[in-house]
């Protein structure tokens, strides 16, 4: 089946009135209409014909043509029927998985070759996603996101910055994450109220530091931002005897909050406890 150009939005409202379809706001349904943002993501993949793809949440599959075109394999996971009955009817070549993406198996996809993911997220399972991809062995390459600028802020965010948490940690320990671009609610069809931003995540050659167990770093980061402004100290201590022990052979002094602390710190208390 030949389409127009998907990020045409008089394309995209014949195409939605023709499948009789209206953008389901629960699935984070928002069509991009600029074409420059789509060639910004696209670029920032660096995607060779060699490169194994997965798109998450491909829709009307503007980025999904874009994404075949450069030649390299495609898997794509949708969960709106009406988007999975679309997408088979349009795109030839294109291996396509009706589910929820947070129920898929990603390790299975990566140890068949998948290196990329290139994705505009759906608002409601964008952080949940990263962080499943980001615990799924082995390692993407690179991953290049559309998320929401909130979920971009913490992304990228430095230790001592209010945006600075979890989400920062759990991805900046393996990848140089970076906003690539900042994108208007103007750039989408329907508008979403917020900002959104295009994040680029590179695969580091060696982690920022080496963890002994992933399951004690995640549940000490986790636990301890429940109370961001609490100390470090008071806060293990209470919550996490097993780790406060760790503290100073860590570097860490008791007094500082959470936000405070380093990737390699909380790596190096996390392993104090192993």
């Amino acid at each position: 089946m030949t389409v127009g150009k998907l990020t045409n939005p008089s394309v995209i409202r014949e195409l939605l009135n023709s499948l009789g379809h209206r953008p389901n706001k629960g699935l984070g349904q928002n069509y991009l209409i600029d074409g420059n943002i789509l060639g910004i993501i696209v670029d920032a993949a660096e995607i060779s014909e060699n490169d194994r793809l997965l798109e998450i949440g491909p829709g009307l599959g503007a980025l999904t043509q874009a994404l075949l075109a450069t030649g390299a394999p495609l898997t794509a996971i949708e969960k709106d029927p009406a988007m999975v009955a679309h997408l088979k009817r349009t795109f030839q070549g294109l291996e396509l998985r009706e589910d929820d993406v947070l129920n898929v198996d990603l390790e299975a996809l990566f140890v068949d070759g998948v290196n990329r993911i290139v994705a505009n997220l759906p608002y409601s399972v964008g952080s949940r996603f990263i962080v499943n991809a980001l615990e799924a062995r082995p390692l993407p390459e690179k991953m290049v996101f559309m998320v929401q600028k909130e979920v971009a802020d913490r992304l990228t965010a430095q230790p001592g910055g209010k945006a600075y948490g979890p989400l920062a940690i759990w991805s900046q320990l393996n990848y140089d994450v970076k906003n690539i671009k900042n994108v208007s609610p103007k750039c989408f069809m329907p508008a979403p109220k917020v900002w959104s931003a295009v994040v680029r995540f590179e695969k580091r050659e060696t982690p920022l530091a080496d963890l002994a167990d992933y399951s004690a770093f995640k549940r000490l980061v986790k636990t301890a931002f429940t109370q961001r402004r609490k100390q470090i100290g008071s806060n293990l201590r209470k919550n996490l005897p097993e780790f406060f022990q760790g503290l100073e052979n860590a570097g860490i002094d008791p007094a500082i909050r959470p936000e405070q602390i380093s990737i390699q710190q909380w790596v190096s208390l996390a392993n104090c406890s192993v």
